[in-house]
């Protein structure tokens, strides 16, 4: 969805270049923020007055405007450029957005533009996508403010106004030695604020938080929210500071996290493109391998109702609440389960915590369970009132039926609050337990309660 700005604007750019006004053009686009240009571009048709009016934008908001595009659409933008601009753009990136440009393009179009990149620029590239795909180390950028503890602040900040203009950001600044193992990092404000002759190793407090190269990418994520920072030093296994991440990228992978982890709650696997870009093919295919999975494992149910086959035929009135059952079970583990998913990805409990978390959901199942529970006599000896279901043992069908709530509800609590848990101690991710996923496996138990429960209290009456 595109915002107001990008579809007001879009026409107006599209008639500039049509009429090659290309100074109203560069001056229009320039008055904007980074992401509204790129939206601006986007919305253009056709993809040639596109590209056109991208060549129009300075070259430094070009590199932010680039960044702000989908994988597919950068790679259109750069066949259309051509050779020697494509290479200019490519190299013009932070060196982690030209790392995940690369890292997404086919392998012989990566492979040709890291050649004809600087040295300097092929390094960098290089090492980032040496790391693992999921790893901090992808997200990491060269470009940061380095001090030295002897240095006064009068010369940090000299050093700063040199440099500092191609670093990613100033307001922290790294402190290193002679072999860049990093000492401190300290918030520029100190620097401002104290005595111009005074040293480095005067202001530094020696206390600084850090992440390693090949920590996951949701490490940061939960590191910069539980310290408040917009930027944090990224180390190899020597202490060496490789450089930093910031709180754009970091807040890209939450997004990125976030939507992965609610696609596998509904039970797809994670779209790669936004929903109106993703073709119908990949659709059915990110959906069809779970619906599938699901559908096959329904087939339990059906042996479980065959299995009762003999109960059913002699009391037929448990059959016309097999939806009550399942529907309490099925609702209950999905909710246990969103809420633990949720609390792993945000750090707040470990499989350690699993007796915690067992000894919760018990007592919330319990609890939850009795007023469903409840609920569930209620409804049998209502309908047998208005005559839907009418049953001569109607109040032991009733007690059966809350019975059996409580218990599938316990269950379902405890089955969707544990197996996030389980999966995430055997390094699998927490959201594969997704909804419809626990609601199948608590159709299938839900059941057996159910008629486990129905055998053993309405034996010598209706059975």
């Amino acid at each position: 969805m595109h915002s107001p700005t990008a579809e007001l604007l879009a026409p107006d750019v599209e008639l500039l270049v049509q009429n090659q006004q290309w100074r109203d053009v560069r001056e229009t686009l320039s008055r904007l923020e980074a992401a509204d240009v790129a939206e601006v571009i986007d919305t253009m048709q056709p993809h040639e007055d596109a590209a056109m009016a991208f060549r129009m934008l300075p070259r430094e908001l070009a590199a932010d405007v680039f960044a702000h595009f989908e994988p597919d659409k950068q790679e259109n933008l750069l066949n259309l450029l051509g050779g020697d601009r494509a290479v200019r753009l490519v190299e013009s990136l932070d060196a982690d957005d030209r790392a995940a440009l690369l890292e997404e393009m086919p392998t012989e179009v990566s492979t040709a533009l890291i050649a004809k990149l600087s040295p300097a620029s092929r390094r960098v590239t290089q090492a980032i996508l040496g790391y693992p795909e999921e790893s901090v180390g992808r997200l990491t950028t060269p470009d940061y403010v380095r001090v030295r503890p002897e240095w006064t602040c009068a010369e940090a900040i000299e050093h700063i106004r040199r440099f500092g203009r191609d670093a990613e950001t100033v307001h922290w600044l790294y402190v290193i030695d002679h072999e860049r193992k990093l000492l401190d990092d300290i918030h520029l404000r100190r620097v401002l604020l104290a005595d111009p002759e005074t040293t480095i190793a005067d202001v530094m407090d020696h206390e600084f938080v850090a992440l390693d190269a090949h920590d996951d990418r949701e490490e940061a994520v939960r590191m910069m929210a539980r310290y408040d920072r917009t930027a944090l030093p990224v180390l190899d296994s020597r202490g060496l500071l490789l450089g930093i991440v910031t709180a754009d990228d970091v807040a890209d992978v939450a997004a990125e996290e976030f939507t992965e982890d609610v696609h596998k709650l509904g039970g797809l696997e994670a779209l790669d493109t936004p929903y109106l870009a993703t073709a119908v093919r990949d659709m059915v295919k990110k959906r069809g391998g779970w619906l599938a999975g699901l559908f096959l494992l329904q087939i339990a149910t059906i042996f479980v109702m065959t299995s009762f086959d003999e109960a059913l035929e002699k009391a037929v009135i448990l059959a016309v609440f097999v939806p009550l059952i399942i529907s309490s079970g099925g609702n209950t583990g999905t909710q246990a389960a969103s809420l633990l998913v949720r609390a792993i990805a945000l750090g707040e409990v470990t499989f350690a915590d699993w007796v915690r978390v067992a000894g919760k959901e018990l007592l919330s199942g319990l609890l939850l369970g009795s007023v469903l529970g409840v609920l569930g006599v209620g409804v049998v000896l209502g309908l047998d009132a208005v005559g839907l279901a009418s049953s001569e043992h109607s109040g032991r069908v009733a007690f059966v039926v809350g019975t059996s709530v409580v218990g599938i509800v316990i269950w379902g609590t405890l089955i969707g609050s544990l197996l996030p848990l389980v999966l995430h101690k055997l390094r699998l991710d927490p959201a594969t337990s997704s909804s419809p996923l626990v609601a199948t496996l608590m159709d299938v138990s839900g059941l057996t309660i159910y008629f486990a429960v129905a055998l053993l209290l309405l034996r010598g009456s209706l059975l």
